[in-house]
C-alpha cells in the first residue's frame, strides 16, 4: 500500500470520527431538562421576575405580585413550561386615562421651579403614579412561563408579552406614549410635546430591566459557535453596519495612497538635495541653504510622534482656517512618509560607487541625467525592501487618523463597538482588514522585486 493511500484512508477516517462527534454534540442538546419541583420553580420565578423592577412604581408591583405554579410540563429542547396563576396590577388601566393631564403639566414643578430634563417630569410625575398604582385593585390572570435549563441550571426566559402580563400592561404604555406628539392643555388649547422631555420623563417611571432573548441551551461548544454568529450579526449584519467598515475602507486606502505620492516625491526631492551636498562639497548657497532646511525637517518629523504631529497640524493649525480632516490627514501622513522614504533613499544612493556617476559624465551625461538615469535605478533597487516596509507601516499609521474625528477604517470599527458594546468582533474584523492589506501590498512589492530581479539578468 504506497503513502498516498494511507493518508487517504487516514483523512477519511479523521472526517468521519468528526462528523460522528459534531453529529453527537448536535443530537445531545435537543434532550429534556432535569425535573424541578413546583415550590422550587415558584421561588425562582418570583425572585427573577422581582428583580428586574427599576423604579420605586415597578417595584412596588413587584412587591405585590405573587405567582403560583399549577402545572410543570418539559419539552424536548431543555425547556420548562410553567402554567401559572398571577396575581398583579393593572396599571395599564390605571394609568391611561391620566396620558393627557401627565402630559399637559405646566414647564413649572409643582414647587414652582422650572423643567430642565426628562428626570425632572419623572419625579414629579412619580408619586402620583404611584397613589393610583396603590389605590388600584389586584387582579388575577393566567399566565405561562418557560424556564430553560443552561449547564445545569434553570433560567426564567423573559418573553415580553409574560412581563407585560405579570407588571400589568406596561408595556403598552411605553408605546402609546411614545407615539403620543400633542396634547390639550388645561385652557383648552392643543399643546405640542414633540421636544420628547415629558413622554421620556413619564415613561422612565416604569423601566424594567430583562433579557428578552431565548438562553441558550446547546453544550459550551456550540453555545460559544452561536454567540459568535450572535455577534457577528449585531455588529456587522444589523443596521446594515458592514456598511460602516466598507466606508472608512474606502477613507484609508484613499488616505494611505494620496500620503504614499506626497512622500515619495518629498523623500526623493529631500534625498536628492543632501545627497547632492554629500557628494559636492563645492555646491552653491542655495543647495547649502535647502540642505539645512531638508536636515530641520527630518530632525522635527523622524524626532515627534506621529499621533502628536496629526493632532498639532489639524488642532492647531487647520482646524482654524476650515481646512478637511481629510486633507489635513493627507499632509501629515505625507509629511511623515517623506522624512522616512528620504533617508532610505539617500542611504541608496549613498551605496552607490562614486564610478557610477563618472562613467555617465565620461558617457556627456550632466549631472542630473545622470542621477536620473544612472544613479537612481540602481538606488530604487537597492532600497525596495526597505520602501515597501515603509509603506507597510504608513498603512497602518493611518489609523490614528481618527484621533481627529477622520471616519477611516479604524473610526468606524470604534464607532461600531459605541453602538454595539462588543469590543472584541469590530475591533478583530478591523485588524484582519488591515492585515489583509498589508498582505496584498507585501505580495505586490515581492512580485515586483522578483521582476527587477530578472530584468538584471
Amino acid at each position: 500500500m504506497t503513502a498516498k493511500k494511507i493518508w487517504a484512508i487516514v483523512i477519511t477516517v479523521v472526517i468521519l470520527v468528526g462528523i460522528i462527534f459534531g453529529a453527537k454534540l448536535y443530537l445531545a442538546d435537543k434532550t429534556k431538562a432535569d425535573e424541578i419541583s413546583a415550590k422550587d420553580a415558584e421561588a425562582l420565578v418570583n425572585n427573577e421576575f422581582d428583580k428586574i423592577a427599576a423604579t420605586p412604581i415597578m417595584k412596588y408591583v413587584a412587591q405585590k405580585n405573587s405567582i403560583t405554579v399549577d402545572n410543570i410540563s418539559y419539552g424536548s429542547q431543555k425547556d420548562i413550561i410553567l402554567d401559572c396563576s398571577a396575581k398583579t396590577i393593572d396599571i395599564h388601566k390605571v394609568v391611561s386615562p391620566y396620558y393627557n393631564e401627565f402630559l399637559s403639566s405646566d414647564e413649572k414643578k409643582s414647587n414652582g421651579t422650572m423643567f430642565k430634563s426628562a428626570l425632572d417630569f419623572k419625579l414629579e410625575f412619580q408619586n402620583k403614579i404611584l397613589d393610583l398604582v396603590k389605590n388600584s385593585e389586584e387582579f388575577e390572570i393566567k399566565i405561562q412561563i418557560t424556564l430553560y435549563e443552561v449547564e445545569g441550571k434553570p433560567i426564567v426566559y423573559f418573553a415580553p408579552e409574560t412581563v407585560d402580563a405579570i407588571y400589568g400592561g406596561v408595556l403598552k404604555i411605553e408605546d402609546e406614549v411614545s407615539q403620543i406628539k400633542k396634547v390639550i392643555s388645561s385652557d383648552g388649547s392643543e399643546k405640542s410635546i414633540e421636544s420628547g422631555n415629558v413622554n421620556k420623563g413619564l415613561v422612565s417611571n416604569f423601566d424594567l430591566r430583562y433579557e428578552s432573548h431565548k438562553p441558550d441551551t446547546s453544550n459550551s461548544i456550540m453555545r460559544f459557535w452561536n454567540s459568535l454568529k450572535e455577534d457577528f450579526d449585531k455588529n456587522f449584519i444589523k443596521h446594515d453596519r458592514w456598511k460602516t467598515i466598507l466606508k472608512g475602507l474606502w477613507v484609508t486606502i484613499k488616505l494611505t495612497l494620496c500620503s504614499l505620492l506626497i512622500g515619495i516625491v518629498l523623500g526623493f526631492l529631500v534625498a536628492f538635495v543632501r545627497c547632492t551636498r554629500l557628494k559636492n562639497q563645492k555646491c552653491g548657497i542655495v543647495t547649502k541653504i535647502l540642505d539645512k532646511v531638508c536636515g530641520c525637517y527630518l530632525t522635527v518629523i523622524r524626532g515627534t510622534p506621529v499621533v502628536v504631529q496629526i493632532m498639532i497640524i489639524y488642532f492647531v493649525i487647520f482646524m482654524p482656517m476650515g481646512v478637511d480632516k481629510f486633507l489635513a490627514a493627507v499632509i501629515c501622513f505625507g509629511l511623515n512618509s517623506g522624512a522616512y522614504v528620504a533617508e532610505i533613499v539617500r542611504g541608496g544612493i549613498m551605496s552607490i560607487d562614486d564610478g557610477q556617476s563618472e562613467a555617465g559624465r565620461s558617457l556627456g551625461f550632466g549631472y542630473m541625467a545622470t542621477m536620473w538615469h544612472i544613479v537612481f535605478p540602481q538606488a530604487f533597487k537597492a532600497v525596495l525592501p526597505a520602501l515597501a516596509n515603509e509603506f507597510v507601516v504608513l498603512l497602518k499609521e493611518t489609523s490614528i487618523a481618527f484621533y481627529i474625528g477622520l471616519g477611516d477604517l479604524m473610526y468606524a470599527g470604534n464607532a461600531i463597538r459605541a453602538a454595539t458594546y462588543s469590543a472584541f468582533m469590530p475591533l478583530i474584523a478591523v485588524a484582519v482588514i488591515y492585515l489583509v492589506m498589508v498582505l496584498a501590498l507585501s505580495k505586490l512589492v515581492g512580485i515586483l522585486e522578483r521582476r527587477l530581479r530578472n530584468s538584471e539578468r
